[in-house]
Formats: C-alpha cells, structure tokens, sequence
C-alpha cells in the first residue's frame, strides 16, 4: 500500500512536471515569436522610417534644386535684358547722332527730294494732300521742298505744314484723311529700334 501511494504520488508529479516543462516550453516558444515578430517590426519600421526620410530628402533636394535653377533663369533673363537696354541706348543715342550729322548735308537732301517723289506717286494728282516735314526742313530745305513737289504735282493740290516733333522725311495725307504715307525719319528709327532689340535678343541669348 505504501509503495503504491509512493507510486501514485511519484506518477503524479511526474505528469505534474511534464505538464509544467510542455506549459513552460509552450509559453517559451509563444514569448520568442513574440520577440522575434517585435523584433522584424522593429527593423520594418526603422527600414519605412528610413526609406521615408530618404524619399524626403531626395523631394527636398529636388525642389531646392528646380528653386536654385528658376532663380538662375531669373537672373539671366533680367542680365539679358539689363544688357539689350544698355546697348540698345547705346546705339540709339549713336544713330540718333549719325543722323544729327545727315540731315544737315546735301545727301539729305537729295533723300528728302526721292522720299517726296516716291510718296507722292501714291496718290492720285486730282487728290489734296498735306505734306508734313520737320520745323528744320521748313526753314532750310523749303526751296527744294517747293520745287520737288511742284515737279510731280499742280501748285493749288497740296499744303505743307511744319511739325515740331519730326525730325526729318515726310508725312503725307489725303485731304479727306483716308490715306497717309509716313517715310519719316522717326518711324525708320523706330523701325531700326526693333530691328536692334531683335538682334542683340537673339545674340545675347546665345551667348548667355
């Protein structure tokens, strides 16, 4: 009897500690796969967080990278333009000296005699037309004017006018104001204005 209860005993401990050690072995096992999934999210968030701070600073150095090239843009459109103005007055003031210089020789004058032939074939004899030249014109060249005029057209058909804002040429217009020729020497310069700043458009542009 004693040795069967020893026996009983002895078993049940037995089971009793197995059961323990499977218990123990089961929590071991649950607790490492814990550990070891915490572990894996760990590293997956440290590698997310690192890829996202990455991609950040790659979308950071791309826009101050598109920021630095708009403000290099920036600044060589305004050099360009800042360069065209200067040399754009520069030859402005250059012709507008050259010209200073023509109007007073007799190659002027013989400009303004064509210049008033050709425009006066634009209109019909029988049409009245006011002739309009530079004060200057008026008061040096007004024989030659008078005469050139009178070789194409009737003495009782045209009106000259002098006007304060013109520097040389001729201005015509019809007397019922429905046609008017300009071969003014303010509008070839004006056209020469825009012939310079197309062309030093194009070679500053080039070379910047």
């Amino acid at each position: 009897m004693p040795n069967s209860i020893e026996d009983k005993i002895s078993l049940f401990t037995k089971v009793i500690i197995e059961r323990i050690e499977i218990d123990c072995k089961r929590k071991q096992k649950k607790m490492m796969e814990y550990y070891e999934n915490r572990e894996t999210s760990i590293i997956n968030e440290y590698v997310e967080r690192k890829r996202n701070a990455l991609e950040k600073a790659k979308k950071d150095a791309e826009t101050k990278k598109q920021q630095l090239i708009l403000k290099n843009r920036s600044n060589m459109r305004l050099s360009i333009l800042k360069k065209k103005q200067e040399f754009s007055e520069r030859l402005t003031d250059e012709v507008k000296s050259k010209i200073k210089s023509f109007i007073v020789t007799e190659e002027y004058t013989d400009f303004l005699e064509e210049a008033i032939k050709q425009v006066l074939t634009r209109f019909s004899k029988s049409q009245y037309v006011t002739l309009n030249f530079s004060k200057n014109d008026i008061k040096n060249n007004q024989e030659s004017i008078i005469k050139t005029i009178k070789s194409v057209r009737n003495e009782n058909s045209f009106q000259i006018n002098g006007v304060d804002d013109l520097i040389g040429g001729v201005f015509v217009k019809s007397g019922d104001g429905r046609m008017e020729i300009d071969f003014t020497i303010n509008t070839i310069m004006e056209e020469s204005d825009k012939l310079i700043g197309e062309v030093l458009s194009s070679r500053l542009s080039k070379e910047l």
